[in-house]
C-alpha cells in the first residue's frame, strides 16, 4: 500500500514538472516570438538564440520525466493487478 501511494506521488509531481514545463516552453516561444518582431538587432538574434536552446533543453527534459511518469504508471497498475489477482 505505501508503495501504490509513493508511486501516486511521483506521478504527481511529474504531473506538476510537465506543466511548469509546458510553460517555459509556451512562454519561451512567445518571447521569441515578440523580441524577433521588435527587433533584429544582435541582442535579439542573441536572446532568441538563448529561447531556442532553453526550448531544446527543456523539451528533452520534458521527454525523460514524460517517460519515467509512464514507467511509474506502468508498475503501478502492475502492483495493482496482482493486488487484485491476490484477494
Amino acid at each position: 500500500m505505501m508503495e501504490n501511494e509513493a508511486s501516486e506521488e511521483t506521478i504527481g509531481l511529474c504531473q506538476k514538472i510537465l506543466r511548469i514545463n509546458t510553460g517555459i516552453i509556451l512562454s519561451s516561444l512567445v518571447l521569441i516570438i515578440a523580441i524577433t518582431t521588435i527587433s533584429t538587432d544582435s541582442w535579439a538574434r542573441l536572446i532568441g538564440k538563448i529561447l531556442y536552446y532553453v526550448i531544446v533543453l527543456d523539451t528533452l527534459f520534458y521527454l525523460g520525466v514524460w517517460y519515467y511518469r509512464t514507467r511509474v504508471e506502468k508498475a503501478l497498475s502492475a502492483i495493482d493487478i496482482d493486488g487484485e489477482e491476490g484477494n
